[in-house]
């Protein structure tokens, strides 16, 4: 009745032998030949609130063994749910799909991982880059980029907590980089439900926040004034178009649409495009403000430069 959409995961890693997560407790594999009798039941009693079917969880599929699994959960899930969306939860920073699982019909769109550690963001458009280049076209999401209020995977005293910057940042780049049907927002406390106490993984993510205190969290509104902005601006065609970029730098993300273009930038500096500007009209975001202004623009040639007002913040400029 609210909007949401269940997304159930049906073989987390540790399930699925051949996987890094069955070996830690190998006595929780589904055994092959149980498989076809657990995914059966699984789609069975679900499928009927059109779920989308997450059929693996932080796998990296280093096993031919583990390919099967997958790919056997996979077209049973299809075959009887098949009104249900399929996807894979891949495990950080992975793109390399094997043919079978890549060609399958059953796989309906692709869901990355760009993950919790600080020194590897760049992975929310590297990925998305990649997975549009995929020889196979499908809807992109990233589905786990960094949580607010999580720390960089062990690391969290030299780098400390994720905070709403990060997650805009990592919102944007995703959005323009390819991965425009979506992403994930995650806030520390609230993915596990954390009700106080003593953390296991503490020393790897920081000890989570009281979920109730994580609900809260701004991010959470800049993740939904994306949404809203995708929608106010009918950004549903825009592609990749980091070619039109003439700033050195890959932070910076450009898109663009039949009658639009899009940049975001996770600082204040004047973007250079190569494109005629003067048939554009322009309007800035500040983003930690959600500040509109009028930007700048000076056209030379085939060159466009867009030059920001004095914000210290990340900027969205879109020119119609």
């Amino acid at each position: 009745d609210r909007g949401f959409i269940p997304a159930l995961v049906v073989l987390w890693c540790n399930y699925v032998r051949g996987t890094w997560g069955s070996k830690i407790n190998p006595s929780r594999i589904i055994p092959m030949e149980k498989l076809e009798d657990y995914v059966c039941y699984v789609a069975e009693r679900f499928g009927k609130y059109n779920p989308i079917f997450v059929i693996s969880g932080d796998t990296n599929f280093e096993s031919e063994e583990s390919v099967e699994y997958y790919s056997k959960a996979m077209d049973i899930v299809k075959r009887v749910a098949p009104n249900s969306l399929t996807t894979m939860h891949l495990s950080g920073g992975l793109y390399d799909i094997p043919d079978r699982i890549l060609y399958s019909p059953n796989y309906d769109f692709y869901m990355y991982q760009s993950g919790h550690r600080r020194d590897r963001q760049h992975l929310a458009y590297e990925l998305a880059q990649r997975f549009y280049s995929m020889p196979i076209k499908k809807p992109i999401v990233n589905g786990e980029p960094c949580y607010e209020g999580i720390a960089s995977i062990r690391a969290c005293e030299k780098y400390g907590r994720f905070n709403r910057m990060d997650v805009r940042r990592a919102v944007w780049q995703s959005l323009l980089s390819g991965a425009k049907a979506g992403i994930a927002y995650g806030a520390h406390g609230i993915w596990s439900w954390h009700r106080g106490g003593e953390y296991r993984y503490s020393a790897s993510y920081g000890q989570p926040y009281h979920w109730m205190t994580a609900l809260k969290f701004p991010g959470a509104f800049d993740v939904a004034f994306a949404k809203w902005i995708f929608e106010k601006y009918d950004l549903f065609d825009i592609k990749p178009a980091n070619d039109k970029l003439l700033n050195e730098t890959s932070e910076i993300r450009v898109s663009e649409g039949k009658d639009k273009i899009v940049v975001y930038t996770p600082y204040d500096c004047s973007v250079r495009l190569r494109i005629d500007g003067t048939t554009y009209r322009w309007e800035g975001i500040e983003l930690e403000g959600r500040r509109i202004f009028k930007p700048r623009v000076i056209v030379q040639g085939d060159e466009t430069v867009v030059e920001v007002i004095e914000f210290n913040s990340d900027i969205l400029l879109i020119g119609c």
